[in-house]
């Protein structure tokens, strides 16, 4: 019994010892601590198919959007963005070929997750749908008339001509805003190409569009277009169209937005298209 006591007297000792003279040093540490990453929180937003983001757009209003024709696939400034933006969402984005006049009541019955097609941001369309933060400024609604019209100087030459617009656009709505226009003078036509196609068999004498995709055709065609005077409207900014009802899915692709613009990506894309 003693030799056991004495055994663990010694023992104690020993290890009051050690722990004295680890208390005098710091410890190394073996390894890094291993720590557990948050977890990014749940998208608050609800998608028609999980995993991907149904896109509408009219895919003939280059350099905003078109269909190659060669490898069968949407281009353009807006498709680009648009796949930055699936990307940073982490969703595969399937788009769809839909007329422009009808994009925006096919967003808001829910038939698309959005719609990228060149939008101007106005109040009028805010009532019935969402718009992201703007990613484009354009400088307006431009006049276009034949390379050989004389008679057109400015936006009170084109009062008592045949105008052409395209359905739905901003560009109607101004040329009927404009006094004295009459709306039997202005002529809707489903998409931009057919507008200037219209132009150049005198069906029209004025085409008013966007301006950045009405500058495409001119500079294609040199000896059939060019603008006439200044622009009709103020500087116009282009938003990606949402469902009121999805507000969540507004918030996310302005997050992803915002990281373009800051990280280069959308001006790199806009220098492909534009410049």
């Amino acid at each position: 019994m003693k030799k056991f006591i004495g055994a663990s007297l010694v023992l104690i000792i020993l290890l009051a010892t050690i722990v004295a003279i680890s208390g005098c040093t710091t410890p190394t540490p073996t390894a890094t601590p291993s720590v557990t990453p948050t977890p990014a929180p749940a998208a608050n937003y609800t998608l028609l198919t999980p995993g991907k983001l149904a896109i509408a757009t009219e895919a003939h209003y280059p350099p905003f959007e078109n269909i190659n024709t060669t490898a069968n696939t949407f281009e353009g400034f807006d498709i680009e963005l648009m796949n930055e933006i699936g990307k940073e969402l982490g969703l595969e984005v399937v788009y769809t070929y839909h007329a422009f006049d009808t994009i925006i009541t096919a967003v808001q019955t829910k038939k698309f997750d959005a719609a990228i097609s060149a939008f101007t941001i106005t109040p009028k369309r805010q009532e019935t749908i969402d718009f992201t933060d703007w990613y484009y400024e354009s400088p307006g609604q431009a006049i276009v008339i034949a390379a050989s019209d004389t008679t057109v100087k400015n936006g009170s030459d084109i009062i008592g001509k045949k105008i052409g617009v395209q359905e739905g656009t901003v560009g109607k709505d101004t040329v009927l805003a404009l006094e004295g226009v009459k709306e039997t003078d202005v002529l809707r036509y489903a998409s931009m190409n057919e507008a200037f196609m219209a132009l150049k068999k005198g069906e029209v004498s004025v085409v008013v569009g966007d301006q950045p995709v009405s500058e495409p055709f001119i500079k294609e065609y040199p000896g059939d277009y060019k603008f006439a005077g200044e622009a009709l409207t103020a500087t116009e900014n282009f938003g990606i169209v949402v469902n009121k009802d999805n507000p969540g899915l507004t918030a996310a692709i302005n997050s992803a937005l915002a990281k373009i613009k800051a990280d280069g990506r959308l001006q790199k894309i806009y220098d492909k298209w534009f410049e």
